[in-house]
């Protein structure tokens, strides 16, 4: 779990982070990020219903997002604000893939 100083929470925030920040995208999701005055990356996970209308499904895709969040949290290289969307096939994925390409979509914008 992540502590609350790493957490995106306020809707002024995810909407300067959809206004004004980069996006880029794989098969199974999309990132926004962009640059923050603080001394620590922060980080939001996003679900929507269209991807399962189960709570269950919905908040197991969260938990993996988060455990990788925090297994990578010390290789961040920038101090950001990062919103993670999950896309529907992200929930036909066991957790090695869906790592892998949460990582590689991470390292290809130099954010890890």
């Amino acid at each position: 779990m992540l502590a609350n100083k790493y957490r995106i929470s306020k809707k002024q925030e995810f909407e300067r982070i959809f206004k004004n920040g980069k996006k880029d995208s794989s098969q199974n999701f999309i990132i926004r990020f962009i640059n923050n005055d603080l001394e620590h990356c922060r980080f939001s996970v996003i679900v929507s219903n269209k991807i399962s209308g189960k709570a269950v499904e919905r908040n197991k895709i969260r938990r993996r997002a988060k455990a990788i969040i925090g297994n990578n949290l010390s290789n961040f290289t920038k101090n950001i604000d990062l919103l993670i969307i999950a896309l529907v096939p992200s929930k036909k994925l066991d957790f090695s893939s869906f790592n892998n390409d949460l990582v590689k979509l991470l390292a290809k914008d130099k954010i890890i």
